[in-house]
């Protein structure tokens, strides 16, 4: 059930009852963004965050009949430094077990975080997303209002960079343990290499997908809080084209009045 809608600067947010009727609903919204795209361009180029709390959007995109699926080229947006693709929490690998397994994408770009020469590495993701041009991001919000890996102290809302190596801080990296993709906070890689926050920005269209109560000081920070880097998600409120989906819990600390 929809609880209600509202406006936050340009961003749209919609809350919902239970995560699943979120993540249903983000997903129908991703369907009805990739088949306009497809329907004015050979070509939809998607970018994918990796994440549990992508699960049930993943699920409901995963499940359309009406995405012609091989015009379809998918990125995605962050992976740890020096993890191999086959590692339990490569983001690359989540991708392609809860999406890429299941629909016949055109192609799937991998940002290779085990990349002999991560400067070499960045370059080249960063030319792929220029000559791709995205239509559409995917995107999550973290517990310390990253988006993607770029946490406050990096945060560059005009990174002159695409790609980028970043420092993780530690709340970032306890969010991994606690959605369980490490056993201990000294398991969780200290780098990684990160999409920017003007690759966003530059995107026409953002599907951001945020449940849970862990979520819910970030999601406060982003739509009642300044416009700032010490909170990256909140440069979503400038992007004209941007739906924020949320549910009960990841909702619980906005203020009433923040209706309309």
């Amino acid at each position: 059930m929809l609880l209600r809608t509202f406006h936050a600067e340009k961003l749209d947010v919609r809350i919902f009852e239970t995560r699943s009727e979120m993540g249903a609903a983000a997903a129908a919204e991703a369907e009805a963004a990739i088949r306009e795209i497809l329907s004015r361009q050979a070509i939809a180029n998607v970018i994918f965050a990796s994440a549990p709390s992508q699960n049930e959007f993943l699920a409901g995109l995963r499940a359309s009949r009406e995405i012609d699926w091989t015009r379809v080229e998918a990125f995605h947006m962050d992976e740890y430094l020096g993890l191999s693709a086959d590692h339990p929490a490569s983001f690359r690998r989540f991708l392609r077990d809860r999406l890429m397994a299941h629909v016949p994408v055109r192609a799937f770009h991998e940002l290779r975080g085990d990349a002999a020469d991560w400067r070499a590495e960045c370059d080249r993701y960063a030319t792929l997303l220029a000559n791709a041009h995205p239509d559409l991001a995917q995107v999550g919000i973290g517990e310390n209002g990253h988006l993607a890996f770029i946490d406050p102290p990096v945060c560059d809302f005009h990174d002159p960079h695409a790609v980028r190596r970043v420092d993780l801080e530690e709340a970032c990296r306890a969010q991994q343990v606690h959605d369980g993709a490490f056993a201990r906070l000294e398991d969780v890689p200290k780098q990684a290499l990160s999409l920017t926050i003007p690759v966003f920005m530059r995107t026409p269209r953002i599907v951001a997908v945020v449940p849970g109560s862990a979520k819910a000081r970030a999601v406060r920070a982003a739509l009642e809080g300044p416009v700032t880097e010490a909170c990256p998600a909140s440069i979503l409120r400038r992007h004209p084209g941007a739906t924020l989906f949320l549910d009960r819990d990841s909702s619980a600390l906005l203020s009433p009045g923040a209706a309309c």
